[in-house]
């Protein structure tokens, strides 16, 4: 019979060995036979003494994963203070993944769904000391919470960051909740000071396992005179992440922020299963949509001059190369520069999913280098040298956007290419697609005609699960809802608006197909009315699984080569970032800016589902 701190030991494992995976990570495959080799012996030892050093070997191994360790330590303590606690068949629980080895496949961990109970005040006075804000995880709806979230969770802790503009967070903006197998969470408790009166938003950012779940938004007023400090309930959109896809190496959360009438850019960094840390943040002095439609019109004017002979292509590449070390230099912060420069080789080839929700910055872009005497650069641009997706945040109006699945279906292949673009390797990119549908068995969907109707009527029956547009693309003057556009059969333009539909957005919402847009300019975003807008806000928002377009001009040649490299490398088997990276190297070419245009709004170790 074991001691009982080694019986309670075990017990705790057994509690927790569906959630080790996750909270291990990527070292899983590794650490696992390690593990249970020392379990068996743990098992079977019979004294005391021998019990004491496989306790103090496993804890050893588990300590290398903090988030392993903290998750043991803490259900020991919970299972220590819960006295006549039945019993556990510990042993089952490593030696059936043992059998693994025998071709024998693992049951997945089991996933629950939550929902988020969220307190926090929609009026508060400026003069308050602080204020108590609690976020914990429900196993039904709760009618009294500010935000009712639904997520679909494995049994492992689940990350919550605040962010409150117009407030000062008293401790730390981050806190880990517990998933509990049958109960309610336990909730955290953040304070906030506040700081300035006006209307602002209290977002709440969900993650599990360094995947993001999603982010749920409260509308808080700061008044200059007394209130009553009261809640209200709403009901917000489900979250649903999905659990047990491999996290992101690192996530990078970039926020709008206007306060005190400066608006600026704040980071924060977050590695998978540690808390995230936040840096200096960036004030925008001038108009950043300014900037931005001179940003995306550099490199159009480059290929241009390149293609008519006014300059040669390396220095087209060459000027490519300076606009994004001034994005480097002008848009991160100088502490996030000097934490990637002493960990530069440890970012090289690692996936990077920047989460933000300011509409003008094209990430892809960015092109890192050194400080003055520090003697480095890097020879590409983050879409390079990185494994790099983007996400959406929240929009402006602050509905949450559902984290990013990591499973794609492509079964059902809309289409809508037009045949009086002009583009003729349009047709050639139908014939590809065409030619993919039946070698793999896929539906091809979609008008052999694609008018305006014909098109609308695609998307309200719904259907398909991967949509891929090959037409022209514009990005007009005025609200980004209407401004960016594509051009279907007989010119007619389809735009996001457009979209407004319940049928439409239900199907999105249900099936979280992809779409890739190859037309010019669909990748960019800007503000809308009320609103973060463009065509990757309005799907996304929808429910869309992924998003690819490019920002700016790409030829008809490229954006063909980009497509059949991207379709052919994801079908083999990549993640969407590793397919996007072979097709941005196989359509690079000296003077052309096209292989840096796509933008993708995806997670970047999403693979196909098989």
């Amino acid at each position: 019979m074991p001691h009982p701190d080694t019986h309670l030991f075990l017990r705790t494992i057994s509690s927790v060995w569906d959630e080790l995976p996750l909270l291990v990570g990527a070292d899983w495959p590794a650490v696992e036979p390690e593990l249970i080799g020392l379990l068996q012996r743990l098992t079977a030892a019979d004294d005391f003494d021998a019990e004491s050093l496989l306790r103090y070997e496993i804890w050893t191994l588990l300590r290398r994963y903090p988030a392993a360790a903290n998750r043991v330590s803490a259900r020991e303590d919970q299972l220590r203070t819960r006295s006549g606690d039945p019993g556990l068949d510990y042993g089952l629980r490593w030696v059936e993944p043992a059998a693994e080895a025998k071709g024998v496949s693992s049951v997945p961990a089991p996933v629950v769904t939550r929902y988020t109970d969220i307190t926090c005040p929609r009026r508060v006075w400026v003069i308050y000391g602080r204020i108590a804000v609690t976020v914990g995880l429900t196993v039904d709806p709760s009618q009294y919470s500010e935000v009712v979230e639904k997520l679909h969770l494995q049994q492992a802790p689940v990350q919550v960051r605040i962010t409150a503009p117009g407030f000062q967070v008293l401790g730390q903006p981050q806190q880990e909740i517990a998933v509990l197998p049958d109960a309610d969470s336990p909730p955290v408790v953040f304070y906030l000071h506040p700081e300035e009166v006006g209307h602002t938003q209290v977002s709440f950012d969900f993650s599990q396992a360094g995947n993001p779940l999603g982010t749920a938004s409260v509308p808080v007023e700061i008044t200059d005179y007394e209130v009553e400090a009261a809640p209200e309930s709403r009901v917000g959109q489900a979250l649903p992440g999905e659990p047990g896809v491999p996290a992101a190496d690192r996530l990078l959360y970039v926020r709008f922020e206007r306060t005190g009438g400066q608006p600026h850019l704040v980071f924060t960094l977050q590695r998978a299963g540690e808390v995230g840390s936040e840096f200096q943040p960036v004030p925008i002095p001038g108009d950043p949509e300014a900037f931005a439609l001179d940003l995306f019109g550099a490199p159009e004017a480059l290929r241009v001059a390149s293609r008519r002979g006014r300059i040669a292509g390396e220095e087209a590449d060459r000027q490519l190369r300076n606009l994004g070390r001034n994005l480097w230099k002008t848009v991160i912060p100088l502490d996030l520069r000097e934490l990637y420069a002493a960990e530069r080789e440890s970012w090289r080839n690692s996936t990077l999913m920047i989460v933000s929700d300011e509409p003008y910055i094209p990430w892809e872009l960015v092109w890192p280098y050194g400080e003055p005497g520090s003697g480095w650069q890097d020879e590409d641009p983050w879409c390079v040298t990185l494994h790099l997706t983007r996400w959406l945040r929240h929009t402006a109006q602050h509905r949450g956007n559902p984290g990013p699945p990591g499973r794609l279906s492509l079964s059902a292949l809309a289409s809508l290419i037009p045949t009086d673009s002009g583009l003729p390797n349009a047709a050639k990119e139908q014939d590809m697609l065409r030619k993919l549908a039946s070698d793999r068995g896929l539906s091809a969907l979609g008008p052999d005609t694609p008018t305006w109707g014909a098109a609308l009527d695609l998307l309200e029956e719904g259907g398909y699960d991967w949509l891929h547009v090959a037409a022209h693309g514009q990005f007009y003057e005025g609200p980004a809802d209407s401004r960016s556009v594509i051009r279907l059969q007989d010119k007619r333009e389809l735009a996001p608006s457009d979209l407004a539909s319940p049928e439409i957005e239900g199907h999105i919402y249900r099936q979280r197909p992809g779409f890739f847009f190859n037309t010019c300019h669909s990748g960019r975003a800007g503000w809308a009315l009320t609103h973060l807008g463009g065509w990757a806000e309005t799907l996304i928002s929808a429910g869309a699984g992924l998003f690819i377009s490019p920002q700016w001009e790409v030829t008809d040649r490229q954006a063909l080569d980009f497509a059949t490299t991207f379709y052919g490398q994801l079908l083999a088997g990549q993640t969407v970032a590793e397919a996007v990276r072979s097709a941005r190297l196989a359509v690079r070419k000296p003077g052309n800016p096209a292989w840096l245009a796509y933008s993708v709004y995806a997670h970047p170790n999403a693979r196909l589902r098989e």
